[in-house]
């Protein structure tokens, strides 16, 4: 998939970040529901047997619908989203593309290390309690520790939108996006954003890549088909 647009965003986006306050107050949109933190019920993390990795071990978890969802290496992770995105895409129904979509976050929410980890719950369950300072630093230690972390990106950048930092929002959004083109909430989110800047046109093509990604999901589809008219009622 090609993300050219996106780079394109970035840059115009970069020339108008001061005009978030002129956008569209007709707007119905808000921003997308706090991601979930679909974490298995806490459990005792198993010994390490000699010479394997400890932070790795510590993640294991308990099978998700009967499937093991631990993620032990990054082949191992990418493996496992190519196959699930080939579900989420055929699923049948919204309910069947539901569980499909919470096995993806189950792998996306396991970074490699428990450290990392536990500081990202940390932060989603501060920023769930409204606590926004508390998830900023959370969220900020993951950034250091775990730079090429997708997810730490995607929450940053969702706080950020919390925060009302446009600027941070977008450009964390975009890195995330960067690290992994497929997370269907990043684009949902920037897409929201674009809208808030007023780019309906960009934030078309943003929820359209998300849709495709995850056809059965109502709220995207709902953005794609509001836009759809309005973009084609420019173009005439």
């Amino acid at each position: 998939m090609k993300y050219l647009f996106f780079i394109i965003t970035a840059l115009l986006l970069s020339a108008v970040s001061g005009l978030a306050q002129e956008t569209d107050k007709n707007t119905e949109q808000t921003l997308p529901p706090l991601a979930p933190d679909t974490r298995p019920p806490k459990q005792d993390a198993p010994k390490s047997p000699p010479g394997l990795n400890p932070d790795i071990d510590a993640l294991k978890t308990p099978p998700k619908g009967g499937k093991d969802l631990t993620v032990r290496s990054e082949a191992d992770r990418k493996k496992m989203l190519d196959e699930l995105f080939v579900r989420l895409k055929g699923a049948g129904t919204e309910e069947d593309a539901k569980l499909v979509a919470e096995e993806i976050w189950a792998v996306w929410l396991q970074s490699g290390s428990a450290s990392v980890d536990f500081l990202l719950h940390r932060g989603i369950a501060a920023q769930n309690a409204g606590n926004l300072k508390l998830a900023r630093r959370m969220y900020n230690h993951v950034l250091r520790l775990a730079p090429n972390y997708p997810e730490g990106w995607v929450r940053s950048g969702r706080l950020a939108a919390q925060e009302e930092d446009m600027n941070r929002a977008v450009n964390d959004i975009m890195h995330g996006l960067s690290l992994e083109p497929r997370h269907f909430y990043a684009l949902w989110t920037l897409g929201n954003l674009l809208e808030q800047l007023g780019r309906e046109d960009d934030a078309f093509e943003v929820y359209a890549q998300a849709l495709k990604l995850y056809p059965k999901h109502k709220q995207i589809k709902a953005r794609v088909d509001y836009l759809r008219e309005k973009v084609k009622g420019k173009a005439l």
